[in-house]
């Protein structure tokens, strides 16, 4: 339990600090967005980069997580696509923003700061698998949910399936893996001084990314949709990952660290994209804005909670 507190109290100390700097305008919302640029486009990246260059060997299959992950992850969609047609705040365009809500959870600037610091650097390939195709293909999947329930006649599979390939193309953390592939593949290795520079900005990812959430928590609100609010957070925090974690254990071979990392991904808060998504469409704003920041707060106990179930041996 020891390890618990350790690993789950600096983790969100930070993000309290981070929420403090921003509310004492020491660090505005243009800082915070440049911080969060840095994590997703340069330090996890290059973490990812220089581990899987480095690494040995590969004990479990991507598929196999994928269909764990993303197959417990569709699973509360369309629970959440269902539910959102008996919630008022959440009834609209056919519940593609509650479902994106559901699905899209913080795994950059919250899981994978908790994941390494209580699981250490082992859990980089499963990380980076789910990490490297997480934001694409639920923006896409997002699109596609509403752009169906609006006007499903108007609708271009070609045009959105463009966009996807296009955000696939650009993500710098696919750039990362596929890059630290190629130089394992051709046995190139890392030389000591570049290889020293990516492990300082790895080093940096993990405390400027939960900085960058805390930040950006101090532009979301609890006012209004209560009820829409908690739905979202117990099919977020609840609902998926015990579907992911029956997928794990039950349908798919993987190994229980790869387990771990999958439950413990769907189980994250509500992530910002969901909010953007949301925001842009001017669909569930305030349950969808709710969720991330109270799920946040929530997240401190549940994550608490998870990782006493992962030591204790029942996840």
């Amino acid at each position: 339990m020891n390890a618990i507190v350790t690993t789950v109290l600096p983790v969100f100390g930070l993000i309290v600090v981070g929420y403090g700097l921003a509310k004492a305008n020491i660090i505005d919302g243009v800082a915070g967005r440049g911080i969060t640029l840095f994590v997703f486009n340069v330090a996890i990246p290059a973490f990812l980069f220089r581990t899987v260059a480095s690494m040995t060997s590969q004990d479990g299959a991507p598929w196999a997580l994928w269909i764990a992950f993303f197959g417990g992850l569709a699973m509360a969609w369309i629970l959440a696509a269902i539910v959102s047609h008996f919630v008022e705040s959440l009834n609209v365009s056919g519940g593609a923003a509650p479902s994106m809500a559901t699905g899209f959870g913080n795994l950059a600037l919250l899981g994978t700061p908790l994941g390494l610091a209580h699981f250490g650097d082992g859990i980089a390939v499963p990380l980076g698998m789910i990490l490297s195709i997480h934001a694409p293909v639920l923006w896409f999947s997002a699109t596609l949910h509403r752009e169906l329930a609006r006007n499903a006649a108007a609708f271009s599979i070609v045009d959105t399936g463009q966009t996807l390939l296009r955000m696939l193309a650009t993500n710098a953390i696919i750039l990362g893996l596929l890059a630290g592939g190629l130089g394992r593949l051709r046995g190139l290795g890392l030389h000591p001084v570049p290889d020293r520079m990516l492990a300082m900005l790895s080093d940096a990812g993990v405390p400027t990314a939960l900085v960058a959430l805390g930040v950006s928590l101090a532009a979301y609100n609890l006012k209004g949709s209560w009820g829409g609010m908690f739905v979202l957070i117990a099919l977020k925090m609840i609902a998926m990952p015990a579907f992911v974690f029956l997928l794990a254990r039950h349908v798919v071979s993987l190994p229980p660290l790869w387990i771990k990392v999958a439950v413990l991904f769907a189980a994250m808060p509500t992530g910002a994209n969901a909010f953007l998504f949301a925001q842009r469409n001017d669909e569930a704003v305030p349950a969808v804005s709710g969720a991330v920041a109270l799920g946040t707060g929530f997240a401190a106990i549940t994550a608490s909670i998870l990782l006493w179930l992962m030591d204790a041996g029942y996840i």
